[in-house]
């Protein structure tokens, strides 16, 4: 291989590296800056005279339903219910609010997305440090962030059963794999001693036995003839435990690239 080539896939791998991280920083601030503003806004765009109204206005009913009801109690205190009745038809109840998806949509398939991404986050940062070292190196952690995206790719547009198992398949053998070379190093003179342990390391392995649980939890939960229409849900409808593993799997790769750590 060329050196030429080895410096065009250093650069794809920290293009991808960069992108999952600048992604990730644009996502968060899309999702917390409504959040923070809104508090701010709603106090300016208060009416004046809804500000003024005092408690009267607090005590205004807040839907058509609230408001006949309070007409209701009014009528009959004035002994005017029957004719109150004949000339307006009772307004019916607003609809039940919609019902939370079921935990396994909410949470266990957030949680197999954002962790198999975080983890190909990790290897397109490290694939240029083991280029560097042996080709052969640099090809596998570039094979695994490729395997790693392109699992999450299909797991947005629709989810099998087939591909939760490959997503343990994957993500379970980078995690063996990392064992073995962190325990014994790897046969036919590839990597004779053992390498230690890094924070890299360590995020990754985290991140992968995050997605294998996921994907295996999310196997147990629902039986083979209930994955038809089965997609992401929207940030909104995610349970707060995927939405804050989202956050910190944000903010640990930010991190790990600004500290400098090696793998």
């Amino acid at each position: 291989m060329t050196a030429w080539s080895h410096e065009t896939l250093t650069l794809l791998a920290h293009t991808v590296h960069y992108a999952l991280v600048a992604g990730g920083l644009v996502g968060l601030g899309w999702l917390l800056l409504p959040q923070l503003v809104t508090p701010l806004v709603t106090p300016l765009t208060t009416p004046p005279a809804a500000r003024d109204a005092g408690p009267a206005a607090d005590a205004a009913p807040g839907d058509p339903f609230e408001a006949r009801v309070a007409a209701l109690r009014s009528a009959a205190a004035a002994g005017r219910l029957a004719t109150l009745e004949a000339s307006v038809p009772l307004t019916a109840r607003p609809a039940a609010p919609p019902r939370p998806l079921p935990r396994d949509v909410a949470l266990l398939l957030p949680l197999a997305v954002v962790t198999s991404t975080a983890a190909a986050g990790v290897h397109a940062a490290m694939g240029p440090l083991h280029f560097r070292e042996a080709t052969l190196f640099g090809l596998f952690f570039a094979g695994a962030a490729l395997a790693q995206l392109g699992w999450t790719t299909l797991a947005l547009r629709s989810v099998t059963p087939a591909l939760l198992r490959a997503g343990v398949a994957v993500n379970l053998g980078c995690v063996v794999l990392w064992a073995a070379t962190r325990a014994w190093g790897l046969p036919l003179g590839l990597m004779p001693t053992p390498e230690p342990v890094g924070p890299w390391d360590l995020a990754a392995a985290a991140w992968e036995l995050g997605a294998v649980a996921a994907c295996a939890a999310l196997l147990r939960a629902r039986p083979p003839t209930s994955y038809a229409g089965l997609r992401l849900p929207a940030w909104v409808d995610w349970h707060r435990g995927a939405a804050t593993t989202a956050v910190v799997s944000v903010l640990a790769l930010l991190v790990l690239s600004l500290s400098g750590a090696g793998g």
